[in-house]
């Protein structure tokens, strides 16, 4: 990113390693605490310079039983430099009304619950960026009641604002091929409506992109994207994938 123009990014989309030892192909996810979250907060300041004053920042850190704080303590290292506009859960799996819906990875514990979401920190410059928060909106229950208070389809559409819990479910896909053999992928619909929110297309940038997942959003969405990973095996699965799949 040092080589890349201060202020060329409309939008970041992405999720770093979380330091809890996971097994990814060439990255030893286990750093001593304030090294990860040093390395973090440097890596996050030549976002920021790469970043347009008018962009915004989706972060993805995962939930963990036995290291609960580490989202947290991520959204803090860098909290010096960016402002958090809106704290988003990414909901994976949620039980309701008697039935479960979505995916989660069970756990064998006499201590802990499932976790079945994720954070996702949207940051900005400066915390007054506009986003359109009807493209990722959800219909009206009762969206008839609204046309009898006196609105038409052109004045009131029927969308609003779904609030800050996406329920956004993995894709079933069980090879490990398929995945790129990456351990902590996340589904290419939560980038699409992190990059609706953003709003306009532009270019968005993921440095830690892994098997490819924002780049694919983009595509599908008009946007044009930047992505970086340490490891040469992701990237050329990515550089596959976007090849051969044009309908992702």
């Amino acid at each position: 990113m040092r080589d890349m123009s201060p202020g060329s990014i409309d939008a970041v989309v992405t999720s770093p390693p979380y330091n809890l030892d996971i097994k990814y192909g060439k990255y030893e996810d286990a750093k001593p605490r304030d090294q990860y979250l040093s390395w973090l907060r440097e890596v996050f300041l030549q976002v920021r310079r790469v970043l347009k004053d008018s962009g915004h920042l989706f972060l993805n850190i995962g939930y963990s039983n036995v290291d609960p704080w580490i989202g947290m303590d991520v959204a803090q290292a860098i909290r010096e430099d960016w402002v958090l506009q809106n704290h988003i859960n990414w909901v994976k799996s949620i039980y309701v009304n008697g039935k479960t819906s979505g995916h989660f990875k069970p756990i064998n514990s006499k201590r802990f619950t499932c976790p079945t979401w994720e954070h996702l920190f949207h940051f900005t410059k400066d915390g007054k960026r506009e986003v359109d928060r009807l493209a990722v909106g959800a219909p009206y229950e009762y969206y008839e009641g609204n046309l009898r208070n006196g609105h038409t389809a052109e004045t009131k559409p029927n969308l609003r604002d779904k609030g800050n819990c996406w329920f956004v479910p993995y894709e079933t896909i069980n090879s490990k091929a398929l995945k790129g053999r990456h351990p902590a992928i996340f589904p290419v619909r939560l980038v699409e409506d992190c990059l609706r929110l953003a709003g306009s297309p532009g270019t968005v940038l993921d440095p830690f992109v892994g098997t490819g997942t924002t780049a694919v959003a983009a595509r599908n969405l008009g946007w044009d994207a930047i992505g970086l990973d340490i490891d040469s095996d992701y990237i050329d699965f990515a550089k596959t994938r976007l090849a051969l799949d044009s309908n992702t």
